[in-house]
């Protein structure tokens, strides 16, 4: 067997290079595919964009002229696969596949340039032994095992590179923008521009080789090493800090959001007093309306009559909440609600009950429903027949309360069994966080649904408490 590998070294070793760097960049074409999963809505904008690079980058392999050529048709399949991924996952977040795609394409190359450079170190090494310089079976046996072994563990190291970018990159469904970009690809950018620098530094020593004019083969650097161990470490960190910026963006529209809801609240309460106000002036006159009607019964004036106490009724309804639930300030928040559906010719219809009987404070109740509902109403803007129906069930100590409500299209459920907001405005999508927080302050939690019932498409809340 040795004779026969040695016999025909030439042609085996180079059908075995082929075949190691064919397996290579099918296996770096899975790890592309398992790289943007997170990051798509649709696994098969992942894969068919993962298979397409496969193909595109071995045809060029096999097809290539010469190696500035090459760099550009590399360029040329990069930007075709990040169009391809867009396009695939629905158009959406083309500036984040941007910065995936590249980000790939550099942590592909530093990890086979960290084993190439440590092979350079290994050939150094193993000359220093004459057993091994004067063996023939030593340097083919070295030949087959070193270059599987270095693309295995480049790729090893590829995917544990994946695991860490993912477990940074936190907020993965986040629109990235322009400005975000060019913060994330600085660092990128510079190692990108070293690598073809470094290509062709490689290619002039091996045409010095092949012309005679250098004796020696490439020679190690602990330097070049080094910089390909450590170009991975600012992609990591840029990321990290990116995270960090973006949830203190997080806490702030968070916080931002629960002044929204106190300043609502106060105004919910601002509008009890205001009717309870206008309910004692009425309770003072009530004497005197009750002599007007008196004495425009005695006179057989019944038109005036009629028209005093129609007047005097009216005033009576401005004072009643159009929503009764048992508590003033959920009356007034729904009462709310009920006028803006009503504008906007939306059906609404509420069987929701406060839990006196439960330790549940009010101003949270009100951050529940003022956030369910108005995702409810925005959300029936663009649907033909809307309708929301908001209901509340009591067992023992666990309230519950339902929110459905029709809706144009299927939201797309996060990881975290949230839908992601469709607004690209920063500040959107607080909503049911701030629901699932008040829940779980309450020991409970909110579950999302959607249902089909005949051609209808509804969007279902629940959100349990504990009181």
């Amino acid at each position: 067997m040795m004779e026969y590998l040695i016999k025909n070294f030439i042609v085996i070793s180079s059908f075995y290079m082929n075949l190691i760097i064919e397996g290579y960049l099918f296996c770096v074409s899975l790890l592309f595919a398992y790289w943007l999963k997170p990051f798509t809505r649709k696994q098969r904008a992942a894969y068919l964009s993962a298979l397409m690079s496969w193909i595109l980058q071995t045809i060029n392999n096999h097809t290539g002229s010469n190696k500035e050529t090459d760099r550009l048709i590399s360029v040329g399949i990069l930007l075709f696969v990040i169009l391809l991924v867009w396009m695939l996952d629905d158009r959406r977040n083309p500036i984040q596949k941007l910065f995936l795609c590249v980000v790939f394409r550099l942590i592909s190359w530093i990890t086979i340039e960290i084993f190439t450079e440590i092979g350079l170190f290994e050939g150094q090494l193993t000359d220093r032994f004459d057993w091994y310089r004067y063996s023939i079976e030593a340097t083919v046996v070295n030949f087959f095992v070193w270059n599987f072994m270095e693309y295995g563990l480049a790729l090893l190291v590829l995917y544990l590179s994946i695991r860490v970018l993912h477990k940074a990159y936190r907020h993965k469904t986040d629109e990235l923008t322009w400005r975000e970009l060019l913060m994330l690809l600085t660092p990128a950018g510079t190692l990108l521009l070293v690598k073809p620098i470094m290509a062709s530094y490689f290619l002039l020593w091996m045409k010095g080789i092949e012309n005679g004019s250098i004796k020696e083969n490439i020679s190690e650097n602990p330097y070049r090493l080094f910089f390909s161990i450590f170009s991975f470490f600012p992609i990591l960190i840029i990321i990290t800090q990116y995270q960090k910026l973006k949830e203190k963006q997080v806490d702030e529209f968070t916080r931002k959001s629960v002044e929204d809801q106190i300043a609502n609240t106060h105004r919910h309460v601002e509008h009890i007093e205001e009717l309870y106000d206008k309910m004692r002036g009425m309770r003072h006159d009530f004497g005197n309306h009750l002599m007007v009607i008196e004495r425009l019964a005695e006179n057989g004036k019944t038109e005036e009559l009629t028209e005093y106490i129609g007047e005097l009724w009216g005033h009576f309804e401005e004072l009643q909440s159009s929503v009764k639930t048992g508590n003033a300030v959920t009356d007034v928040i729904l009462s709310e609600i009920h006028d803006r559906c009503r504008n906007s010719e939306i059906t609404f219809e509420s069987r929701f009950v406060y839990p006196k009987e439960l330790a549940i404070n009010p101003f949270d109740m009100s951050v529940i429903l003022t956030n369910a509902l108005q995702n409810a109403v925005e959300a029936s803007q663009d649907v033909e027949k809307p309708m929301i129906l908001i209901l509340s069930i009591v067992r023992e100590r666990v309230f519950i309360i339902n929110v459905r409500n029709k809706e144009s299209k299927k939201a797309i459920i996060n990881e975290d069994g949230i839908p992601d907001t469709t607004k690209l405005e920063p500040g959107h999508g607080y909503g049911l966080k701030n629901i699932r927080s008040i829940a779980q302050k309450y020991k409970g939690d909110l579950e999302v649904r959607q249902e089909e019932a005949e051609e209808d498409l509804f969007f279902v809340l629940n959100i349990m408490l504990m009181g």
